[in-house]
């Protein structure tokens, strides 16, 4: 079996590319050449020490486990963390003995083309349980395939949001994620699309592709704005697609109306200062969990292949996406993670792509 680099965060700061020799497979395991990977912001958030307690856990449950445990007996999210990387895709260079299907259906061939629901991607080469990854549909280009599972998620989340028929909807956070969201709900039919954020240039971005307001943080209380578009009401569906802090929650909180939708998309780790559970009861809203992939493995995938059967169809513009991202190779990796935990402001890349 080949040798590849793999990636960890020793610490809060500290990221290490390390050479490994990967172990022989297992029946039901492929190997994959890498072709492309990319930072989900969680990985930033854990880097910057942003990180879930102890006790915070989640519980999980038989069959819901995406990877294996940990070997070490320390919590999930203990660190070290790694190896790191569950963006990206390749194509199958070798196979067990007994592959035969994907899990949800079709042939597994060598060479095939495939996106992953799982680490390591920051790599040359990974190995997983074909269960573990999914063919890219026919019609869609391998770089965008390569962005499988954070597509897959964005898109799911895109078509379940809730969005109406001429409802306004407020975004918070219009990063790679963000802008996908933005996108659902203006095909939705929504009347009214806000977009949220503190990158100037994302905002620029999300003004392209049809919101009506952008408020930039740095410079206007974005609850204010809201409320003075929406003559106080507040927005029918309100997006967070923020992450890490808590912040996007109050936030969305913070900006829907009485019945309203509070649609979740990111993961949040670290405990909600200040936080109030009163309007959730007092105003009815209704609490959509915009999680594509923590359920079953067969629900999560065909939860994907829901959501790629719209990227086949041409329903989102990708083509931004890609030209506002910026591509490394992985020997930079290190470099990379600390220059934009230094630029929170400016990092104006949707999506950060790793190559080999």
């Amino acid at each position: 079996m080949p040798e590849t680099r793999v990636v960890y965060i020793s610490e809060p700061g500290t990221l290490t590319l390390e050479t490994v020799t990967l172990p022989d497979l297992k029946p039901t395991q492929v190997l994959v050449k890498t072709y492309q990977a990319s930072v989900c912001g969680s990985e930033r958030y854990f880097y910057r020490g942003i990180n879930v307690r102890p006790q915070d856990e989640a519980r999980g449950g038989p069959g819901t486990q995406l990877g294996a445990a940990r070997s070490d007996g320390l919590p999930e999210h203990a660190y070290p963390m790694g190896p790191l990387g569950h963006e990206g895709g390749g194509t199958i260079v070798a196979m067990g003995s007994a592959v035969g299907e994907y899990l949800g259906g079709g042939t597994v061939n060598i060479g095939d083309r495939v996106g992953s629901l799982i680490y390591p991607t920051f790599s040359d080469y990974w190995v997983a349980d074909v269960n573990l990854v999914q063919p890219i549909p026919d019609g869609v280009s391998f770089e965008v395939g390569c962005l499988y599972e954070p597509l897959g998620c964005a898109v799911w989340a895109a078509l379940h949001m809730g969005v109406k028929l001429g409802d306004t909807v407020a975004v918070a956070g219009v990063g790679f994620a963000g802008n996908i969201l933005l996108q659902g709900a203006l095909k939705s039919g929504a009347s009214k699309v806000i977009a949220i954020d503190a990158v100037q240039s994302k905002l620029d971005i999300a003004r392209q592709l049809g919101a009506h307001h952008v408020i930039n943080t740095n410079h206007a209380d974005p609850v204010a704005v809201v409320n003075e578009l929406t003559r106080g009401e507040g927005v029918d569906v309100a997006v967070e697609a923020m992450g890490g802090d808590g912040t996007g929650i109050k936030l969305a909180l913070d900006m829907v109306r009485h019945n309203g939708i509070m649609a979740l998309y990111g993961d949040n780790y670290a405990p909600v200062k200040d936080f109030c559970f009163h309007r959730f009861h007092e105003d009815g809203l209704e609490i959509r969990n915009l999680n594509a992939v923590h359920y079953t493995k067969l629900r999560s995938v065909e939860h994907m292949r829901q959501a790629f059967r719209a990227v086949q169809r041409g329903v989102f513009n990708l083509d931004i996406i890609f030209e506002n991202s910026v591509r490394h190779s992985l020997a930079d990796i290190p470099a990379v993670f600390a220059a934009e935990s230094a630029s929170l402001n400016t990092q104006n890349s949707l999506k950060t792509l790793i190559i080999p």
